[in-house]
């Protein structure tokens, strides 16, 4: 590693960290589908972040785990590299969604928290309505 750049974290406590708020009609299931850009795996042991809502585990993904060419294409054409993670919510309400470092180099575009179906569109559906 180079002088000066950030090691590699283990997520949770206080690691870095986005914290978004966010508020479900409903419990039960719900995906997570990251956006990031694509990049090179720099560390030859793959790229990860993390993903939790409230007090739940992190969830960590590596978003260099699928080596192929084809990955590596639809990579470039899309720029974006997208993954999932699933979670389950006991109850409605307001609930905080976080996204944590693991390996610095990661550049987040977009979280989409999916909860049934969401039709096909490049990079997700558009921003919630925000009221304050």
């Amino acid at each position: 590693m180079k002088k000066g750049a950030s090691p590699r974290q283990s997520p949770g406590g206080s690691s870095p960290q986005l914290d978004y708020r966010v508020y479900l009609f409903g419990g039960g299931d719900v995906a997570v589908r990251a956006i990031v850009s694509p990049t090179l795996d720099v560390h030859a042991t793959g790229l990860s972040y993390a993903v939790s809502f409230d007090d739940q585990p992190p969830r960590v993904v590596n978003v260099a785990a699928d080596t192929t060419l084809r990955a590596w294409e639809r990579w470039v054409s899309d720029n974006a590299i997208v993954t999932v993670t699933r979670h389950h919510l006991a109850a409605p309400g307001w609930h905080v969604l976080r996204f944590w470092m693991v390996d610095p180099g990661i550049v987040l575009q977009k979280l989409v928290v999916e909860r049934g179906e969401v039709r096909p569109s490049y990079l997700g559906p558009p921003e919630s309505f925000h009221r304050r």
